[in-house]
């Protein structure tokens, strides 16, 4: 039987398709195993909360999760601010994850939000969340505060908390802001952490 034989067009078609498929197998393998570009996110918003303690201090005329695209969404805040000039503000950071209820996670911290902005620390937990916040936002300078503070589709990408060894599930940051030694805003984010 001699080597070089002429193949039929079914053998050819048969040949070709069963290439495609051993190649799109390896593409799927290649990319689960390795990760490829485009692929979704493990983290993503899930709901957003906003709460003003103080109506004669600050109100939310917007507080709410737009979706951008499949899978990734946006958080849109617009807080009045009605006694400005606002120069001391402190800031507790607390973080939960959903067990049977939300149970403390990991940080809890006051800051002096004054101080932190003219002075942020990109390794610590509050950098991380001001760097984050301040991608889309008005928030990028110090006290004094004398305008509307603006969120504008901040999107939730696994850079920000890639420092962070968050296990898969459920969490909630929790932002309460005070100025002049009382409580006067909350905002609460929830995200979930998926592993892939």
């Amino acid at each position: 039987m001699p080597i070089w034989r002429v193949i039929s067009d079914t053998e050819m078609f048969d040949a070709l398709v069963s290439g495609r498929w051993h190649f799109l197998a390896a593409a799927v393998v290649f990319c689960s195993v390795l990760g490829c570009e485009g692929r979704r996110s493990n983290s993503r918003f899930t709901n957003l909360q906003c709460e003003s303690y103080s109506e004669s201090f600050a109100t939310f005329s917007k507080c709410k999760l737009n979706l951008l695209a499949r899978g990734r969404a946006g958080v849109n805040i617009h807080c009045q601010l009605h006694k400005t000039p606002i120069t001391n503000v402190w800031m507790n950071w607390s973080m939960y994850r959903r067990y049977n209820g939300w149970r403390p996670f990991m940080y809890n911290v006051s800051k002096n939000f004054c101080q932190l902005m003219a002075n942020v620390n990109d390794v610590s937990f509050e950098g991380l969340v001001i760097n984050a916040i301040m991608t889309g936002s008005n928030l990028n300078h110090t006290c004094p505060y004398n305008h509307d503070i603006i969120l504008d589709n901040l999107e939730f990408t696994d850079d920000l908390l890639k420092t962070l060894p968050l296990p898969k599930g459920d969490y909630k940051i929790q932002l309460r802001f005070a100025s002049d030694k009382t409580w006067r805003l909350q905002v609460s984010v929830f995200f979930a952490r998926d592993e892939q």
